[in-house]
């Protein structure tokens, strides 16, 4: 009885190895799914429990954009952006794809055919970790394919996948809406029906004499999965145009291939067969998707597309008829590749003559995406462009001992074609694909998130590889398993697996979903982007031009044959750097000049450093008259803006970042050396200690940038401060070890008054230990976000005869109306004539009477009072007051200012606006305000005596 009970329980475990090895691997990659997903999704309450929308990074405001634009217009996706690159607009060819129309459509079956902005919302939230856990499917299947049918192999694969914490990871969390997952998914996809289809072909043999037979039965299994191949790589295409790359790597994957099987005795034909059906595909789809037809431009549904395609295509039937050619003529085959080389190096000298738009737009791609060979100066300003510090530093936070075992399995498979086992054309894609992306990793940070694909499937085949060294072939009976065997499989997959351990990583996949947040910019910018959307006119509506109805943020425009809107008249523009373009359309609903594409970078780097208000005016107008303006190395503009043209970029937003940790940024597009706008300053440390210290210098505090921002349009003519974020940040220089960097900002979230009590600790603190770790000074503390406008200015017109010579200085107090209780002086001078008549521009007014309906601005700063005149010198003074209303400095129109009466300033002025009070002011002309010059007190200054640091408008001393 025991005996039968022994041999029963036997066969029940039997019979659960057998289920295990049935359908034990479908368990194991759905089980990796569902982790994959929930690590994804680890933060959804972080997003969805919102009051307004929110994603952690800047291209996902974009992809919202295009998304909530083709919910509104189903199924089609935006032909051409007017909300953004004002003058001009933008053909946005990378957006508004293949990925925004699968959202949108979730977002419709959610709606139920009508979705709202929170359906449109959900639908962005999951489709991404959705899609992210899909990627697993072509990543398994893809594995077990080149690895003979080992699942096991399949199942390592998509363990790497799920715990790798890099760049895929960070990318795919809930709230990162980027196209990224779908490039991922379709490339994964694409690889896949390459590989089915190549080993279709391999067996089924296609060859030409078939074709000119008309024997189309035996073709039709390789054609199939070759136009499969093509639709995979076609929808790759349809998510991301400049995965034209994909196309240039599959090119020298197929010239390798058919020169292996031709030097090797096989026909060329088989592969070559799969290579023109599976780009004659694409070639047809991306011709027919094309909306401008120039070679020059990679993110763009164009002309590239297609012809990349087709060249690999023609390369394909031009490689399997040559080879005809050279076993007709009976030549070494060795000779071939040779042939090859030369062959391909001529026809690209043919085409630099042919095609030279098309010649420039394939090897700059080369030199800067594939290979790290040419980086761009300005393209290296943006954080994903840039190279890693260490390859392998990076890969080992990337995907732990993947990179090993990513190089080990490149060694095995090569070495397959040496020890006897079939090598097959599957083999060399993976290789080819491999490298390609290894060096696109090295050349940019951005594509580490494809580097995981080869990763993950060579890790699982170097596993599987390994593990069949093991030799644990099916068994009569799991009692025949070796304790060796069982010991040796653990140790292989603690190699792999414990790297991943909470215990040994810095950072896991759970870490990384866990620390999923809103993008910090989109939070700071929220609040200044919904006061311009509700403060602002309507684009098309600037100074009442009644066009509003023009400009829907939804309408649907027609691609301009030279790519260049024709705005309605009242349209008009937002100046800031071009980090914030997305947020500027999209929070605030108006059209940004410079946005992340780049566009328009320059001029507003042009714009932001120009030396003085009158030539940032002349590059405000150049770029209205549809110029490229910039800045030579001396300061000055390249072009001259003609006369009299209209204001249509009235407004300018800067954060703190652009005046501090950004402006290097900012100065690698146009004009002068980033040195020029670094000074030397002596630094007052205490306890009679001083040290040469590294500042901004005189260049930078006259850039248009730091006049605006840190100098709140004090001196300025034409410019006033209309909005502050209720946030604020420090701004100054920090001593990072014994490195002195003049240029640092970090936020410090609070109110003004708490913001400027704190920056007084921080100054003081300075003092005792200038050296140490984390030491600020020459600081001050500014609004997180300030916005400007641009206006005509009013003329204060008078005339004192009780002087003979002086200085007329206009002051008026100005009050912030945000929760932040701030206020600051404006002040501005000019000479007084012989006669004793004068005229000073002034940007305030005294008196509110227009706002958005009417096509203005309703200001935010109010004027705490009239404009106090001063005329005189020395000591012998005379003041009147003059009231400005809002006509006035948008029309530019003259105030009449009379009723001078001798004043005594008592040594100052500091009843006058609060200069040198507690409430904040600006510290303008603190000490002699109404008899200097008109400049604005440095304000950063210090000296060996004493050390005066302005803290947003407050005089903090140092000891």
């Amino acid at each position: 009885m025991s005996s039968e009970t022994a041999d029963a329980r036997a066969l029940q475990a039997e019979d659960v190895v057998a289920f295990v090895e049935r359908y034990g691997h479908l368990a194991a990659v759905g089980l990796l799914m569902v982790f994959m997903l929930w690590t994804r999704l680890l933060n959804f309450g972080v997003f969805r429990n919102r009051d307004e929308v929110a994603f952690s990074g800047i291209d996902s405001w974009y992809h919202w954009r295009t998304t909530e634009w083709t919910a509104e217009n189903f199924p089609w996706t935006m032909p051409y952006e007017v909300y953004t690159g004002f003058p001009e607009g933008n053909y946005v060819g990378q957006f508004g794809t293949l990925f925004d129309q699968l959202v949108a459509t979730v977002a419709m079956l959610i709606g139920l055919g009508s979705p709202t902005q929170s359906d449109v919302y959900l639908a962005a939230l999951l489709v991404v970790p959705i899609l992210a856990a899909l990627v697993a499917i072509p990543v398994y299947l893809i594995t077990t394919k080149v690895s003979d049918g080992n699942r096991l192999a399949g199942i390592i694969a998509v363990a790497i996948l799920a715990l790798s914490p890099g760049s895929f990871m960070g990318r795919t969390t809930t709230g990162s809406f980027d196209h990224t997952v779908a490039e991922v998914l379709f490339m994964a996809v694409a690889v896949l029906a390459l590989v089915v289809a190549l080993r279709t072909a391999e067996r089924d043999k296609p060859i030409w004499e078939l074709i000119k037979a008309t024997e189309y039965d035996p073709l039709k299994p390789s054609a199939t999965y070759a136009a499969l191949a093509g639709v995979a790589i076609s929808l790759y295409l349809w998510t991301w145009p400049p995965g034209v790359v994909f196309v240039g790597i599959l090119g020298v994957f197929f010239a390798v291939q058919l020169t292996l099987d031709f030097v090797r005795g096989v026909s060329p034909d088989h592969v070559a067969f799969v290579g023109v059906i599976s780009m004659a595909v694409p070639t047809i789809f991306s011709l027919l998707m094309a909306d401008v037809y120039t070679f020059s431009n990679v993110t763009d549904f164009a002309l590239l597309q297609p012809a990349a395609a087709a060249l690999v295509a023609v390369g394909c039937v031009f490689m399997a008829w040559l080879a005809r050619e050279w076993d007709a003529r009976d030549i070494d085959r060795a000779f071939y590749p040779v042939a090859i080389i030369g062959l391909l190096v001529a026809g690209l000298a043919v085409l630099s003559v042919v095609l030279p738009e098309l010649y420039n737009t394939l090897i700059t791609n080369l030199t800067s995406r594939l290979l790290p060979l040419n980086p761009s100066t300005t393209g290296l300003t943006v954080g994903e462009v840039k190279p890693p510090d260490s390859f392998v530093d990076q890969a080992w936070a990337e995907f732990r001992m993947g990179l090993y075992l990513f190089i080990l399995g490149l060694i095995m498979i090569v070495a397959r074609s040496l020890t006897g086992k079939r090598y097959r054309a599957e083999h060399t894609l993976v290789i080819v694909w491999g490298l390609f992306l290894a060096s696109m990793a090295a050349t940019q940070l951005r594509f580490w998130y494809y580097f995981i694909l080869p990763v993950a499937i060579l890790s699982g085949y170097t596993i599987g590889q390994l593990i069949d060294l093991i030799d644990l072939r099916p068994v009569d009976s799991i009692h025949d398993i070796k304790g060796y065997q069982v010991l040796s499989i653990l140790l292989v997959l603690m190699i792999v697996l414990v790297p991943f351990a909470p215990a040994l990583s810095s950072a896991t996949a759970v870490d990384v979903g866990k620390g999923a947040d809103q993008d910090y910019n989109s939070e700071i910018w929220e609040e200044p982007n919904a006061y311009m959307q509700e403060n602002t006119p309507e684009p098309g509506n600037l100074y009442g031009a009644g066009n509003a109805s023009e400009l829907d943020y939804f309408g649907s425009y027609e691609i301009p044959p030279n790519q260049n809107y024709d705005y309605p008249d009242g349209a008009y523009g937002v100046m800031s750097w071009w980090d914030y373009g997305h947020l500027i359309t999209t929070q605030g609903e108006r059209i940004p000049h410079a946005n992340p594409f780049q566009q328009h970078a320059q001029s507003a780097s042009a714009y932001l450093q120009a030396p003085s208000e009158e030539k940032a005016n002349e590059i405000l107008d150049a770029i209205n008259a549809g110029m490229d303006p910039r800045l030579d190395a001396n300061g000055n503009v390249t072009v001259d803006a003609p006369d009299d043209v209209d204001n249509d970029m009235p407004y300018v937003m800067i954060d703190y970042q652009m005046a501090s940790t950004k402006f290097h940024a900012i100065s690698q597009w146009t004009g002068p050396d980033f040195r020029e706008y670094v000074g030397q300053s002596e630094l007052n440390l205490g306890q009679n200690q001083s040290q040469q210290a590294l500042v901004p210098s005189e260049d930078y505090e006259d850039t248009q940038l730091a006049r605006l921002y840190l100098q709140d349009t004090n001196g300025l003519e034409h410019y006033r401060l209309i909005h502050e974020a209720d946030r604020y940040a420090y701004v100054g220089g920090a001593i990072e070890g014994r490195q002195f960097n003049p240029f640092t900002g970090f936020d410090q979230g609070t109110t003004w008054n708490e913001s400027r009590s704190t920056a007084a600790q921080v100054q003081q603190a300075n003092i005792q230990n200038s050296l140490l770790q984390g030491t600020f000074y020459e600081g001050q503390v500014e609004s997180t976000v300030k916005s400007f406008e641009r206006v005509e200015g009013a003329t204060l017109s008078g005339t004192a005869e009780q002087v003979d010579t002086a200085n007329a200085t206009a002051i008026v107090a100005l009050d912030l109306e945000t929760n932040t209780g701030r206020t600051f002086t404006y002040s501005q001078t000019a000479e007084v004539a012989d006669d004793g008549s004068f005229e000073v521009t002034v940007p305030y007014a005294t008196e509110e009477s227009l706002g958005p309906d009417d096509g203005y601005t309703d200001s935010a700063v109010e004027a705490n009072g009239s404009y106090e005149v001063y005329v005189g010198s020395d000591e012998d003074f005379y003041q009147a007051n003059a009231t400005v209303d809002e006509p006035s400095i948008y029309d530019g129109e003259t105030v009449s200012v009379s009723g001078f009466e001798e004043t005594d300033l008592g040594g100052g002025n500091e009843s006058d606006g609060g200069n040198e009070s507690d409430d904040g002011g600006s510290d303008a002309n603190d000490d002699t305000a109404p008899a200097n010059d008109g400049g604005s007190d440095d304000d950063s200054t210090s000296t060996s005596d004493d050390t005066t640091t302005h803290v947003g408008g407050a005089r903090v001393a140092g000891a």
